[in-house]
């Protein structure tokens, strides 16, 4: 499978993320008990896949706990928890448009934590798919963006953008020896204790209260969301660079779109397609251009 997938296909399940987090937040479902369950459901299905190589690896994860504590704090609970708790006090306008700043905070977590440096065509690509992305957000007018207002929910969304670019920076510095859904496994587990005394002292939601749906959401969410989506994101980070990477950040609002298309009978508008074109092209010269480029160069050089 083509590397990009592995980075394609965790947008695609956060954007189902998304739409159903925000039907579910909506319905009255605390973010603590959305967040906390959520995964508790994912440690429950990898579990029996995992506690063997985890077992096997226990030697590394006792050596190296105070990164595992920091890659489950970070990715596992402040970055889902924090974003449930915007999606109750802000738009979906709002939330999205601050999500597109990740690549940004990507990058410059990178060159502070790691010393990256960004290629000319990487930084083209990131424009692009910037442009790309506030295009759609703002339905292609600049009065929408001068009209957005800072509310304590964009907070919240602009501090889970955060963790999870420092989480995307950090995956490079992952613990040798230690196997992807090992590294997984334990900081979902880490990461759900963490969230359980929050759950149990914020958490306003009874389980008798929710209902087949909400359950099928959840289950979706700890299937795909979490299990499917982090152990693919973590792949491609490894593979492509979390620069890169972060690209790919900016198809969360041409997925949701989508979704919304194919789900709740909304329309495509022409700066829906002017969006598009700029976020595809920017994550094209970004990943395959430059890739290209850098091939071509150890070539000219001999």
């Amino acid at each position: 499978m083509p590397a990009f997938v592995y980075l394609l296909l965790p947008v695609l399940f956060w954007s189902g993320n998304y739409v159903l987090g925000r039907f579910t937040v909506s319905e009255g479902i605390d973010p603590f008990s959305i967040s906390f369950l959520r995964w508790s459901i994912a440690c429950l299905i990898i579990l029996p896949f995992a506690y063997k190589k985890v077992w096997a690896e226990r030697a590394i994860i006792v050596k190296n706990w105070p990164l595992l504590l920091l890659f489950s704090w970070l990715g596992i609970c402040n970055y889902n928890l924090f974003l449930y708790i915007g999606l109750t006090s802000t738009s979906v306008t709002n939330a999205v448009l601050l999500n597109a700043i990740v690549p940004v905070i990507i990058l410059i977590t990178a060159r502070l934590l790691l010393g990256s440096k960004t290629s000319w065509l990487q930084n083209v690509g990131i424009l692009l798919s910037t442009i790309g992305a506030i295009e759609i957000i703002s339905r292609g007018s600049l009065d929408t963006l001068l009209h957005l207002t800072i509310s304590q929910g964009d907070l919240w969304i602009i501090t889970a953008a955060i963790s999870w670019a420092v989480y995307s920076v950090l995956i490079a510095k992952r613990p040798k020896g230690m196997s992807l859904i090992g590294f997984f496994t334990t900081t979902a587990f880490v990461g759900t204790a963490i969230q359980a005394p929050l759950f149990f002292i914020f958490g306003t939601t009874s389980l008798n209260e929710l209902s087949a749906i909400n359950w099928g959401t959840l289950l979706y969410m700890g299937l795909f969301a979490s299990l499917a989506a982090f152990l693919c994101w973590n792949l491609g980070v490894q593979k492509l660079g979390a620069a890169t990477a972060g690209q790919f950040i900016h198809l969360l609002p041409v997925f949701s779109i989508s979704l919304s298309v194919l789900f709740l009978g909304e329309q495509l508008y022409h700066f829906h397609y002017i969006g598009i074109v700029l976020i595809f092209s920017g994550i094209f010269v970004a990943t395959l251009l430059n890739k290209k480029l850098m091939q071509l160069k150890p070539a000219e050089q001999h």
